[in-house]
């Protein structure tokens, strides 16, 4: 995509609030341009004209979806011995983790001091 073919992107301009809006494909397609590009905010946002705030709100909700949490697990003692663990998290990453006892998970999986 170039900004000469931005102009013909599906643009609501004549909206009541005076602003564009663009479709989420539309967002997710000047987002792969603009990590692409390697420029800054603000050389970005004059050539494609979008206003810089709503690339950092855009980016915003990039880093979001990309982020990684964690949540606490309880270990039944009778639990079966587990010998390969995969942890697939929503980001798209996968750990794949070869245990021989459950005390090992736990000693993997405990936080550094």
């Amino acid at each position: 995509m170039t900004p000469d073919n931005f102009s013909g992107m599906d643009t609501n301009e004549n909206n009541v609030s005076g602003r564009a809006s663009y479709m989420e494909d539309e967002r997710r397609e000047l987002m792969e341009e603009f990590y692409s590009s390697r420029l800054t905010r603000a050389p970005f946002c004059r050539e494609w004209n979008i206003n810089p705030k709503t690339l950092a709100r855009w980016q915003k909700v990039v880093r979001e979806e990309a982020a990684v949490s964690f949540c606490e697990v309880d270990i039944q003692s009778e639990s079966p011995p587990v010998d390969d663990l995969r942890i697939c998290l929503p980001n798209g990453i996968e750990v794949q983790l070869r245990i021989s006892c459950l005390s090992e998970l736990g000693t993997v999986l405990q936080e550094e001091c």
